[in-house]
């Protein structure tokens, strides 16, 4: 059906999938055999890579290894563990500077508060616990979180800037966060808690969800501590029938998907570090594609990377055709195609903001004053681009 509507570009993407899926399933190689088998040139870090139509990346250790290690999870070969791999991505952004331990000892404390709050409420022989003293410590001010409820920081939320804004370690040290990185700790600290939660996403958006007393699916809003129904993501952030359908939005995430997610993010770092896309990204989303061949994170990262090489092939070398620019327009169309017909969508900053003023009213709560600066901020930067 997908061939049928969408033609030849999309027949090749998916066939290299099909055989890249093949080749993965039988070994999973090292980073630094790929380099090797795929002459792939390498560059020091910081070191600034002209454009090539030879694959090439920057030698950077800390990025391989974590990779190494992600994929191992992606593909079954580590137990899944979210903690270690948020840190892996993390600490293959600071090169190596931030430590292990002292990063499980911060969710180990928050850990033993919570199991506390479990013991003193009494509430330990209900399924849902964990998510109950969750929503206590992430939602409103108390003893467990030294009277400092979690919030969502406004300032850089996509950290275009800054790519700590959206890590776990800075919501632990300051209680403030955005709609990935808020989800992903409660997550964290639900697994070892011994409990049950899903990080499930919307268009530009990701929240928690869970199993509750009844059986039936909860929704928890850590962008605005409330819950929410599905039907407020369908009328608010458009999410389309086929989107649902295909399990791109609304549906809660596998253990492999969420590895699949931080194996994004670590092709994302490496892009906010090294302020270019080069064929390490493009080796993220590979991995990813091979065994989840509709993940839109990995399809995305496929769409920018090839999209930016196209940019650049034209302007260095022309508008002279070549194998590598038919190849690299391929899998860039295919990718996109493949992204309209699973039903996923992207959002504006200014849509966004509606989206969570419309969410604060909806429940009652002041928008805070930050959203303020925040709208205007994203006004300007769109004024400029229309």
């Amino acid at each position: 059906m997908l061939v049928k509507i969408h033609g030849a570009a999309i027949l090749v993407f998916l066939s290299l999938l099909i055989v890249a899926e093949s080749v993965g399933a039988a070994k999973i190689i090292p980073i630094r055999e790929q380099i090797i088998k795929e002459s792939i040139k390498v560059y020091t870090p910081g070191e600034s890579i002209p454009f090539d139509t030879i694959p090439q990346m920057h030698n950077d250790e800390y990025f391989f290894d974590a990779y190494d290690e992600l994929v191992e999870m992606l593909n079954g070969g580590r137990p899944y563990d979210l903690k270690r791999a948020e840190f892996l991505v993390e600490w293959a952004y600071y090169s190596g500077g931030i430590d292990y331990n002292a990063f499980c000892d911060s969710v180990t404390n928050a850990v033993n508060t919570l199991k506390t709050f479990i013991q003193m409420k009494e509430i330990g022989q209900y399924k849902t616990a964990a998510n109950a003293a969750l929503f206590e410590y992430f939602t409103k001010p108390c003893w467990m979180n030294n009277n400092r409820a979690f919030t969502y920081d406004v300032v850089d939320c996509g950290g275009e800037k800054d790519l700590s804004k959206v890590f776990v370690s800075k919501v632990i040290r300051i209680h403030s966060g955005q709609c990935f990185s808020l989800p992903v700790y409660y997550k964290i600290l639900c697994n070892e808690l011994g409990g049950k939660a899903s990080l499930a996403t919307a268009p530009g958006h990701m929240y928690i969800k869970h199993v509750g007393e009844d059986g039936r699916w909860v929704n928890v809003e850590l962008t605005t501590g409330s819950f929410a129904r599905d039907e407020w993501y369908i009328q608010s952030m458009g999410v389309s029938t086929e989107a649902i359908k295909n399990g791109v939005f609304l549906t809660a995430m596998s253990d492999q998907e969420d590895i699949a997610y931080m194996l994004y993010m670590l092709g994302v770092a490496y892009l906010r570090k090294y302020k270019e896309y080069d064929y390490f990204t493009l080796l993220c989303a590979n991995r990813i594609l091979e065994v989840l061949p509709h993940n839109c994170y990995a399809l995305e990262l496929v769409v920018g990377t090839r999209q930016q090489w196209g940019y650049d092939y034209v302007h260095i070398i022309g508008d002279i055709p070549s194998d590598f620019i038919m190849e690299n327009y391929d899998g860039q169309y295919g990718a996109q195609m493949l992204l309209n017909t699973i039903g996923y969508t992207r959002i504006t900053g200014e849509e966004y903001i509606r989206r969570v003023e419309k969410a604060y009213k909806e429940i009652g709560k002041d928008v805070p004053d930050s959203w303020k600066e925040f709208r205007e901020q994203i006004n300007r930067v769109e004024g400029c681009t229309k």
